[in-house]
């Protein structure tokens, strides 16, 4: 009897830290864009599929409006693929986390000021919750970050800006 309460409660600290780890590794992730670590940041973003997600947006974004443009069909890609290749570095997802506006506004990431002091917040979030076993986001002022658990942690793979839904 005091081994199955033991494994018990063993479970049950397991799932406990199991369920804090996503909030944690979130905090960490803001720390190092505060600290604008370039390693740090590095370690906790999955880079090919942000840039498949920004790209799939870019593209969504422009198409519906350019997609007559003769000259649009052959630069737009080149061009989505630059814009893209500037923002998927650490530095410059902490511009887009500083400033989401940056890449609806299609501002290189040196262009602009970084809001990351003592009284900026990465962490404000509206929500944040485990969308599956191993994936979790949150929504921090519209922008939804979403996080999947993998060997090393959990990793940034998606950030929704809402661009299929801005308007021009």
């Amino acid at each position: 009897m005091k081994l199955v309460r033991w494994l018990v409660i063993i479970c049950v600290v397991l799932l406990l830290v199991y369920g804090a780890s996503p909030y944690f590794s979130f905090w960490r992730f803001t720390a190092a864009a505060r600290a604008r670590d370039a390693a740090a940041i590095s370690e906790r973003v999955d880079f090919p599929a942000i840039r498949a997600s920004l790209k799939r947006q870019m593209v969504a974004r422009f198409a519906n409006q350019t997609s007559s443009h003769k000259r649009w069909i052959n630069l737009g890609p080149t061009l989505i693929d630059a814009i893209i290749d500037a923002y998927v570095t650490p530095e410059g997802i902490a511009a887009l986390l500083s400033n989401p506006e940056a890449l609806k506004n299609l501002k290189a990431p040196r262009e602009f000021h970084f809001e990351l002091g003592k009284n900026a917040s990465l962490s404000k979030g509206r929500y944040a919750f485990f969308t599956g076993p191993r994936s979790f986001v949150v929504d921090r002022d519209g922008i939804k970050l979403s996080f999947h658990f993998t060997a090393s942690g959990w990793q940034l793979y998606d950030v929704d800006l809402g661009l299929t839904e801005a308007k021009h």
